[in-house]
């Protein structure tokens, strides 16, 4: 029996927004031997893959499609949604939290559009370990949640990489801002480093240049106390040949042992982050091959899913 063709439908989202999602999940696909495409529209001959995050119209789109063709798809979680003593926390606060990332109207109506959707799932992805999704099967019986393994990163290696242009700046952080995040760059460059920031989303390619035009990337998270590293914002980064520092988080994810984490508290943590700015290239040579020897082990404990893939193209009438 052949392998089923994947379509990743992102007809929800502006490419920018999950370009590096799309990036992993068609690399750890194709490296295990699928067919796949990308596009605007669903695919009938396909097994349809969305990105979470719906608003009341797209939402309808996929119910209809769904009840239409009486199929479903699988959806790749982005978010951080964890149920916990009876309550559903997103971001690691409960429903309604203020806070400046993402709107708590914008949140309940993420989490309302999601379970509306729920009846037309086949399962729930994750892109390697991130979000945990902490009993999101308790919360919602019957549906799984499967983990894509971390991809094989192609030409990343000390020999592949190009090196040969000298980085302008120090740092490099293309995030969305936020009230803590000004604050940490402010003491970054009051420390005496140079970081270049767009202040604005940027395309892959822009973004990618903009790696390659610093000796580190530097990951803040969103707010204080904010408990997770941005896998994809490291992965990105090892694809350009650059490390990445991580300020005021303490992950204990499988993407912790590809970068180096700084605790903020300490006093001479400036001191730190210029020594892994003269650092720099010892330190990517370090995460490269600790991502390499992860991503076996990951792979190792959670196989890849084919099996979701063999049984939904049965259900789904998709001939492999």
């Amino acid at each position: 029996m052949g392998m089923p063709l994947i379509h990743l439908w992102v007809y929800n989202h502006s490419f920018h927004g999950i370009g590096d999602q799309v990036s992993f999940a068609v690399m750890a696909l194709r490296q295990h031997g699928y067919q796949v495409s990308v596009g605007q529209q669903p695919r009938h001959s396909s097994l349809n893959v969305v990105i979470e995050g719906f608003s009341s119209q797209s939402r309808d789109i996929l119910l209809e499609f769904c009840q239409s063709t009486r199929k479903r798809v699988a959806m790749i979680m982005t978010e951080h949604i964890d149920a916990e003593h009876g309550q559903i926390l997103v971001h690691g606060a409960p429903l309604g939290s203020e806070n400046d990332y993402m709107h708590p109207a914008t949140i309940l109506a993420r989490i309302k559009h999601l379970l509306e959707c729920i009846p037309y799932l086949r399962c729930f992805f994750v892109l390697g370990d991130l979000p945990e999704l902490r009993n999101i099967s308790t919360m919602l019986p019957g549906l799984d949640v499967r983990a894509i393994p971390f991809p094989r990163l192609d030409g990343v290696s000390s020999k592949d990489i190009d090196r040969s242009s000298e980085p302008v700046n120090d740092l490099v952080f293309t995030g969305a801002m936020t009230e803590y995040r000004v604050k940490l760059l402010a003491l970054l460059e009051a420390g005496g480093l140079s970081v270049a920031c767009p202040h604005s989303f940027v395309s892959r390619n822009r973004r990618n240049a903009m790696n390659r035009s610093a000796k580190v990337i530097v990951n803040i998270p969103q707010r204080e106390g904010w408990q997770w590293l941005s896998l994809m914002r490291i992965v990105a980064g090892l694809q350009t040949g650059q490390s990445t520092i991580s300020l005021a988080t303490s992950d204990v994810s499988q993407i912790a042992s590809c970068c180096t984490q700084l605790d903020i508290r300490k006093q001479d943590w400036i001191n730190e982050v210029k020594q892994c700015v003269d650092d720099s290239k010892s330190l990517y040579y370090r995460d490269a091959v600790n991502y390499s020897v992860m991503a076996k082990k990951f792979e190792q404990e959670r196989p890849f899913p084919h099996d979701v893939f063999e049984y939904w193209s049965i259900t789904d009438r998709v001939c492999c």
